[in-house]
């Protein structure tokens, strides 16, 4: 909620009393937005990613707002903020949070010993998962950014190259047992973005592209000048050696102080890749040396790997026991040996290298080298490597293998050369695959496959299925060819992030979407099942400029959904050339320079008088010519309400973490019912006698972006019933328990929220198709653990926003809009005044100092405290509110894409009633006669201020502007339009 605007509070004062006026006035966080995905989108992302350049990039300051190359940033903001990724795809899949599944060799490896350890099943259901990775332990970095391991902490598997077997050679970075638990140390207060498992030793990412490791380093696999000797349990300082380890992650030491991007992990191999796509390999690797494995004393140095793949920029690459693989931007693969003989160095004669056909070529195997045969024309684009197999899959969703034999590869034919293995996964888009030691697997965003021997259950296809070649009597063994896993993924509504493969098990990250297979608390109601799910709808859509714009909006029970691991400009070529420009003086002129959009504070709309007057002349939105700049980006938005409300609640299906959520707010369970009132289009229900509503929409904001305009004028339709709060602000600030009557009188609860809509719920009686809603602005900036039902910043809670209202509403029709964030800021800064109105208003001079004082305190905070912390903190509060990119991943990972609907201010104000109406569609309510639309386009903006005081300096706006700018390409990114560069 904002500030009062008695309240005497001068922006940018220190983090102590800023959080106490948060509480005491209730302000709040704002807007987020959404983005237009297809499952198809990411064969875009090479044509995007060849404008990253080699110069290097401080991602700390593009954050603080320095000036910086943009080419350069677009690889790195996909792995900064709360954005993870997985082994075997590291540059081209991104994972934003989900559930943990986990099958296979039933031990803490699975992070849980309860279920069925045969089939995908959730683990660790209090943490959102966005990193996983998998080897006799596992490895898992969770949406707080924070490392959590499990699993073995010894080398009793075989130590080989001269170490003994270990009790304790340190890879889960930690004390205690094999149950799960964070690593701390070094790794607090670092934002780990990817986790890496190899045999014996684990490594993280961060996102300011710091790699580190621990565990066993026998042959320098750490990648450290030296470990041991800090603590009791290390041994003495070694850079290598037998019995050479560390349980503390450590840096490792990169040459040049390059920046990381993402990582792998073989036995006694590890990789990096930089923020220019150079290749890094140490440990026992000849590869980046000429072919030559260093002497033992050096191997610990990362070398750039040159040969063939000089130049080249990786953006996929793994490791397995005895060989890697990598693929380019241009989808080629390369293959080199390692030469490790798959048992470390124990066998009497060392077997020959590309023994079984691993490096699926020909050629030197100790350099790198490019497979052809059935890749040639092909664009490889996730990579993963088995103990000697790999398993890559393409742009257009298919699978090649090769190495070792038929049982790993999935299909017949040789080994020595990749060879197509589809089998069951025919005809599905695959965008993931895994490699373990004896088995493999691939994924689409809707379903997992697995193959190879399921003697642990590590292909999750269950037991006794008649896939595997089953001995008599037996309930599992081999699987040929590729097969559907079983579990609550193969049944739908579950949306695939990322999955991996272990020694004897496999992990997965997945959102849950809803429909009829994405959990279990409701499985006894028969017919939901039997119904099924609602049909999902996709559109490929061009533009006026023949730009592919794509959506894909599943819907309920829809097991596509919107997926932020493909969520990258859809027209790399639009973005870079700035097609229709971002807003300009064609975008209505501010009160601030008119840089786009009207400088005022929570509207911006043509003026009445204009509206009024041009209303009967303003092109229809339905028009069948191809709409301009201002509009055609909310076609691909709009598809058909397909359930009523009531059939989408009995549709619904719990939250693994649902018993979490509910903990948070109890009161809305209390009150909510088990079925609403089929005959109306809202969500109702009678109590006691009398007809009770909630909300059929939201504005979620974002405050001082024009969400009270909007608001009033949607209720200018006939069919739309305001709330008697226009913004209660009670999902951010009325606590639970509550504490008096809040924004809800009397008690601020849940059954106060309610009676909120109850003049509304009579309105709805007699108009069974009515609706309401409401327009707490700051509801979009309360995710990223800011508010939820009050502040929640330093809460023991991983739920968020999103979350809680998903699970309690998962009907709603979500509006967001977002305004250029220099003039949101200028607009803030008057709105939320601390002068008394005795007092002038500051002048353009004082707003500066203001902004440059802001600027330095976000600095100051980052530099301290970390990026996530300082947004999460709101410090300071009106510039993050800002930072759009920095919310919206979450509201994603938890909505479906055809329930938000973003929009712009400046396109808001330039076409008014175009918006309105695709609004109207968006609700699924009809369509305003020509008297209606006159008295919806005919009213007075709402909340105009900002015009009435001076403008900006032009070097405050290029301040801020500097400032904003990764944000802003961050967002536009994220949606896939270049409007949002502002």
């Amino acid at each position: 909620m904002a500030l009062p605007k008695h309240h005497n509070l001068r922006i940018g004062i220190n983090l102590l009393i800023n959080f106490i006026c948060i509480i005491c006035a209730g302000a709040h966080p704002s807007d987020f937005s959404a983005r237009i995905v297809d499952t198809a989108s990411l064969e875009h992302f090479q044509t995007l990613s060849d404008s990253i350049t080699s110069q290097s990039h401080d991602l700390d300051s593009s954050m603080h707002g320095d000036g910086s190359n943009m080419a350069t940033r677009e690889l790195l903001s996909s792995v900064s903020g709360r954005t993870g990724r997985s082994s075997g795809a590291q540059l081209t899949r991104s994972s934003p949070g989900g559930t943990l599944f986990s099958w296979g060799l039933k031990e803490w490896r699975l992070g849980r010993t309860t279920g069925d350890a045969s089939v995908p099943e959730p683990a660790l259901v209090n943490l959102t998962v966005i990193s996983i990775a998998a080897s006799r332990h596992s490895a898992i970095a969770t949406v707080d950014g924070v490392v959590w391991t499990m699993g073995h902490n010894d080398s009793r598997g075989g130590g080989g190259h001269g170490s003994p077997p270990l009790d304790a050679s340190g890879q889960l970075g930690r004390g205690g047992t094999r149950e799960p638990g964070p690593v701390e140390g070094p790794l607090r207060g670092k934002f780990v973005v990817q986790v890496v498992t190899g045999r014996y030793h684990t490594m993280a990412v961060t996102a300011d592209g710091e790699l580190y490791s621990w565990g066993l380093n026998d042959w320098g696999q750490l990648g450290r000048q030296a470990v041991g000797a800090t603590s009791e349990t290390d041994p003495s300082p070694c850079t290598a050696g037998a019995s050479c380890r560390s349980g503390i992650p450590g840096l490792v030491s990169l040459p040049g102080a390059v920046r990381v991007v993402g990582a792998a992990a073989g036995r006694y191999v590890s990789m990096a890749v930089d923020e220019s796509g150079r290749l890094y390999t140490w440990g026992h690797d000849g590869c980046s040396n000429g072919g030559k494995v260093p002497k033992r004393s050096q191997a610990y140095m990362p070398r750039l790997v040159q040969g063939e793949l000089a130049g080249k920029r990786v953006v996929a690459f793994d490791a397995g026991y005895v060989f890697w693989l990598a693929a380019t931007a241009e989808g080629e693969v390369y293959t080199c040996n390692s030469q490790d003989d798959g048992y470390a160095g124990t066998l009497s004669n060392r077997r020959p290298h590309n023994n079984a056909g691993e490096l699926g070529r020909e050629g030197d195997p100790l350099l790198p080298g490019r497979v052809t045969g059935a890749l040639a024309g092909k664009k490889v684009e996730a990579v993963a490597a088995g103990r000697e197999h790999a398993v890559v899959s393409t742009s257009t969703g298919e699978v090649y293998t090769w190495g070792s034999r038929e049982l790993l590869m999935g299909r017949d034919g040789s080994s020595k050369e990749p060879g197509q293995a589809m089998a069951t996964m025919a005809g599905d888009n695959i965008r993931f695959v895994s490699a373990g030691e004896y088995h493999s697997g691939a994924a689409s965003e809707k379903a997992l496959y697995g193959w190879g021997s399921n003697g642990y259950f590590c292909t999750g296809v269950g037991r006794g299925n008649p896939v595997q070649r089953l001995k008599a009597g037996g309930e599992r063994g081999d699987v040929f060819q590729p097969a559907l896993s079983q579990g609550a993924i193969a049944r739908g509504g579950w949306q695939v992030q990322a999955m991996v493969a272990g020694f004897q098990h496999g992990l997965a990250i997945a959102a849950n979407k809803g429909g009829s297979g994405s959990g279990s608390a409701r499985e006894h109601e028969g017919s939901l099942f039997e119904r099924g799910a609602a049909r999902g709808l996709g559109s490929t859509t061009n533009n006026a400029h023949g730009h592919i714009v794509a959506a894909n909006v599943g819907g309920v029970g829809s097991s596509t959904g919107s997926s932020l691991s493909e969520l990258l400009p859809v027209d790399a070529e639009a973005v870079a050339s700035g097609d229709g420009g971002g807003g300009g003086s064609d975008g209505g002129g501010g009160g601030d320079g008119g840089r786009g959009g009207v400088g005022d504070s929570d509207a911006s709309t043509a003026s009445a008088a204009g509206s009024a007057s041009t209303a009967a002349n303003l092109p229809r939105f339905s028009d069948t010519s191809a709409p301009d700049y201002h509009t055609r980006y909310l076609a691909p938005q709009l598809h058909p309400i397909e359930l009523n409300a009531s059939e989408h609640w009995r549709r619904h299906v719990r939250s693994p973490r649902y018993e979490l959520i509910q903990a948070q707010s109890p009161d809305i369970w209390k009150l909510l019912p088990p079925a609403f009132d089929l005959r109306f289009k809202n969500p109702c229900w009678t109590q006691e006698g009398r007809l009770r509503c909630i909300p059929f929409f939201h504005i979620l904001g974002v405050s001082k972006c024009g969400t009270t305009d909007l608001y009033h004028r949607l209720s200018k339709h006939p069919l739309f019933f305001k709330s008697r709060n226009k913004g209660p602000h009670w999902w951010d600030e009325c606590i639970h328990p509550p504490k008096g009557p809040c924004t809800a009188p009397p008690n601020g609860d849940f059954d106060g929220y309610v009676d909120l809509f109850a003049n509304a719920a009579e309105s709805i009686r007699g108009n069974p198709q009515g609706i309401t809603g409401e327009a707490s602005s700051n509801t979009f900036t309360s995710a990223a653990g800011v508010y939820l039902r009050g502040p929640s910043m330093d809460r023991n809670t991983t739920v968020t926003m999103p979350e809680l209202m998903r699970e309690a509403s998962p009907f709603l029709r979500n509006i967001i809009i977002f305004r250029n964030p220099v003039d949101r800021y200028f607009s803030a800064f008057y709105y939320y005044r601390w002068w008394t109105p005795e007092e002038s208003p500051p002048g353009p001079e004082e707003f500066h100092e203001t902004a440059q004082k802001d600027i330095a305190t976000w600095r100051t905070c980052v530099d301290q405290r970390g990026l996530k912390y300082c947004v999460r903190h709101y410090h300071p509060q009106q510039l993050v509110k800002g930072m759009y990119s920095e919310f919206i991943t979450d509201w994603l990972a938890h909505w479906p894409r055809d329930q938000l609907l973003f929009l712009r201010n400046e396109d808001y104000s330039a076409k008014t009633r175009e918006h309105i109406e695709a609004v109207f569609k968006f609700l699924g309510v009809r369509q305003p006669s020509e008297a209606e639309w006159m008295k919806v386009v005919g009213m007075e903006t709402r909340n105009r201020n900002s015009n009435k005081y001076t403008a900006m300096l032009p070097e405050t706006r290029a301040m801020l502007e500097g400032f904003y700018q990764p944000f802003n390409e961050r967002l536009a990114k994220i949606l896939g339009d270049d409007r949002w560069l502002w």
